[in-house]
């Protein structure tokens, strides 16, 4: 059990920073690195399952990272859900994730907020990290930003003039979605199955 507390604790952490903040510290994902080790140590007998798992989504995780479909945080949480050492899994907490992100994500669209690129002021942007910049407009001219989500908000400030031209520059952004908060929650709702329906299994592993 002392597997799925510690993942739970990883995900709990990360999860409410990155709805806060769209970032996610490193020290948060100590707890649920432990964890893995842990399966992988005492559960000799399907390491190569596990391992091969694990590489397999880390890879395709990474891969997306490398290409700025996803955050670095996004691919760590994925690789970490990889690790779980119960049968079907990640299926469960991916399913759990999959529907509670077009659950919001569908939210977002029907108020507007996801359903289009807005224009906000430079200052805006730098107080709200929801926010993935597209394009700088400074006095009217549009300058594209990198699409890659893992460098676009430093080099949106790179970019932005802290001159004169700073009051007049505008920031096209699109709404970005908390997607490890997505993986957390899938993971609280797989937890709290275990812990309702299937105790038997919470407590199987290590």
């Amino acid at each position: 059990m002392y597997y799925q507390l510690l993942m739970l604790v990883s995900f709990a952490l990360a999860g409410y920073q990155d709805a806060r903040e769209r970032l996610v510290s490193d020290l948060y994902w100590i707890p649920g690195i432990i964890a893995a080790v842990l399966v992988v140590v005492f559960l000799p007998s399907i390491d190569f399952l596990l391992l091969s798992r694990i590489t397999l989504i880390g890879v395709i995780a990474f891969a997306f990272t490398w290409f700025g479909f996803i955050g670095q945080a996004d691919a760590i949480a994925l690789a970490l859900v990889a690790s779980d050492p119960t049968p079907y899994a990640p299926i469960p907490v991916l399913v759990g994730t999959g529907a509670i992100a077009l659950g919001h994500i569908g939210y977002l669209y029907v108020k507007g907020t996801a359903r289009k690129p807005h224009v906000i002021t430079l200052d805006e942007f730098r107080k709200q990290a929801k926010w993935i910049p597209k394009a700088l407009i400074v006095n009217g001219e549009r300058r594209e930003i990198t699409s890659d989500v893992n460098v676009s908000r430093e080099k949106a400030e790179e970019h932005a003039d802290d001159g004169t031209e700073a009051a007049n520059t505008m920031v096209e952004v699109q709404y970005g979605v908390p997607q490890v908060t997505y993986i957390a929650a899938g993971y609280v709702l797989y937890f709290a199955y275990l812990a309702l329906f299937q105790p038997g299994l919470l407590v199987a592993f290590p």
